[in-house]
């Protein structure tokens, strides 16, 4: 078995005392025993030869629930890397683990498995044949093992393509674009000044004791903008 995701299921039956079953399975899967096989969410239901017999068996597991496949898609989403590899055939492994889930079950009672053959120590040879077509699934496409669990390859990617584009569209914007206050100028005041008057006059030819005329009539001028003070008594 490869180490890819199918080399880690195998794996995690093998812990779970197995191994044995699994030797007979793999003869009895390479032989060609496992007539059909079928995988959706939560169970995977197979026929298996046997003889003159053929043998339903099938093998069921626990979706993760709505929250829990929230926190999924949320690490997959904050991480390309992890989408990256997804795509590319491979499923972030360690990513489960982090977020406290398990792809794989690590306790047997976790996996409903049966078959109407009459064996009574479960589980069975033609279980463990369909247990290792089913790890020869994982690694051809694990999202398959995403889908045993509850996400089918086109919602999953769905719901990242959605929850980027939400991201994207409320992220804050840093930087020099930065939202800043608004920042409230304050109009100036107009100046007024009476005397203006004779700049815009044409320069009188006139002089009083050596000072120009403008000048002189200047004082008079400002005083015309000046508030006339209290009435004297």
């Amino acid at each position: 078995m490869s180490s890819g995701l199918g080399g880690q299921f195998v794996a995690v039956l093998e812990s779970l005392g197995m191994a044995s079953r699994l030797r007979q399975g793999r003869l009895a899967a390479r032989a060609g025993q496992v007539l059909s096989m079928s995988l959706s969410t939560s169970v995977v239901v197979a026929q298996v030869q046997d003889g003159s017999k053929t043998h339903r068996c099938r093998i069921g597991i626990k979706a993760f629930t709505k929250p829990e496949w929230n926190s999924v898609e949320k690490a997959l989403a904050a991480q390309a890397l992890y989408t990256a590899r997804l795509l590319a055939g491979e499923v972030p492994y360690e990513m489960f683990a982090d977020l406290g889930l398990r792809l794989f079950p690590d306790d047997l009672r976790e996996l409903a498995m049966d078959c109407t053959c009459d064996t009574w120590d479960m589980p069975c040879t033609h279980l463990a044949a369909v247990c290792h077509l089913l790890a020869e699934m994982f690694d051809q496409d694990p999202f398959q093992a995403l889908a045993w669990r509850g996400r089918g390859r086109d919602e999953l990617l769905s719901r990242l393509g959605e929850l980027r584009r939400t991201t994207r569209e409320t992220a804050p914007v840093k930087g020099f674009w930065r939202r800043q206050q608004p920042v409230t100028v304050a109009a100036a005041e107009p100046v007024e000044r009476p005397d203006a008057v004779l700049e815009e006059l044409p320069p009188l030819p006139l002089e009083l004791r050596g000072d120009r005329i403008a000048d002189l009539l200047r004082p008079a001028y400002r005083r015309l903008r000046t508030p006339p003070g209290p009435a004297q008594s």
